[in-house]
């Protein structure tokens, strides 16, 4: 007969987040900034000492993912770019041009399209670019079709690059994977440690333990997502570093989608702005939200910086999303 699991040697923040980097991002920036809120009290300053450490480590880890993971899908649709261009005009171009010189059905034109336009417009990635890599190897030192070869070679080029940029981006996100998925894993012990001092300090008023912990979205569904969301709580005075060097896609003429997601009523509002460093406040550029606003904008070269923060010079607690949005390739 087993033995049962006692519920209180199980970690909730770890099995509430398997799968889900976004929602362990949610729920430690909202335990974060709940005990930033209550720094003065000694033993909960002690703990958000303790925890803010996890946190920032845990931050790090997820916009470096997030970055490749974006990086990734855009190398990946630039590659099914290629490959529609392959299997439509270019195949086409490269075969009627061919059969100028060669007309179908000649020994000549089956030697170089012995399946006619299929291979190149149907089947796996790979494959298709190696029918293109067979079609310049059949093609040969024929100077009938030099011309040819040499316009078919460049475009084979452009979709082999294009392909191991893909695949170099896909190696990096599984890497950046496992480094986040310890550090999920380490920030959820953390808060396992502070629910531990949270019970000790609130023993005799076990119910305010539960303002501590986004317990809603702990128990909920929220799935991760490619696209470079970053989101998270300001406390009131408090500045936060939003974006920087470490996002790939943070560049000159970004387009962005800032939002003050806040409910109810703030004064003062949310400050979005660029910045040289990561601690700057608000220094009159950018923009300011109230609660629900939204916008959607290009960062020109000359309005960028090496930093993007948030700033909150309100009295009370605001939610800040920012999103990059890809261009098209």
């Amino acid at each position: 007969m087993s033995t049962p699991v006692w519920p209180f040697t199980e970690i909730p923040f770890d099995n509430g987040t398997k799968g889900s980097y976004k929602k362990m991002n949610i729920i430690s920036a909202d335990t974060d900034s709940k005990l930033f809120g209550q720094q003065a009290i000694p033993a909960l300053l002690a703990l958000f000492t303790y925890f803010n450490v996890f946190r920032l480590l845990y931050l790090a880890a997820y916009v470096k993912w997030k970055s490749k993971k974006a990086a990734y899908r855009s190398a990946t649709e630039y590659v099914y770019q290629l490959l529609a261009q392959l299997s439509g005009d270019k195949i086409e171009e490269f075969d009627i041009r061919i059969q100028v010189i060669y007309r179908r059905g000649t020994p000549q034109y089956i030697n170089l399209f012995p399946d006619l336009r299929e291979p190149f417009q149907k089947g796996e990635i790979d494959e298709r670019i190696t029918a293109l890599a067979t079609l310049l190897s059949n093609i040969d030192v024929d100077p009938a079709l030099a011309l040819i070869k040499a316009d078919i070679l460049v475009f084979y080029n452009l979709i082999v690059a294009a392909r191991n940029q893909q695949q170099a981006r896909e190696g990096e996100v599984d890497t950046l994977s496992a480094e986040l998925e310890l550090e999920r894993v380490n920030c959820a012990r953390a808060m396992y440690y502070v629910l531990g001092g949270l019970m000790q300090h609130f023993k005799d008023n076990a119910s305010q333990i539960a303002d501590f912990f986004d317990l809603e979205t702990l128990r909920g569904h929220i799935s991760d997502v490619v696209d470079l969301i970053f989101e998270g709580p300001v406390n009131s005075g408090q500045v936060i570093n939003v974006l920087n060097a470490t996002v790939s896609q943070y560049i000159a003429g970004v387009t962005l989608r800032i939002k003050n997601t806040t409910t109810g009523p703030a004064i003062g509002g949310l400050f979005f702005y660029a910045a040289n460093n990561a601690g700057d406040g608000w220094g009159g550029m950018g923009h300011q939200l109230n609660p629900g606003q939204e916008i959607t904008f290009t960062l020109t070269a000359a309005e960028f910086k090496a930093f993007y923060n948030v700033q909150n010079q309100g009295p009370n607690l605001q939610n800040y999303e920012i999103e990059i949005i890809l261009a098209e390739e």
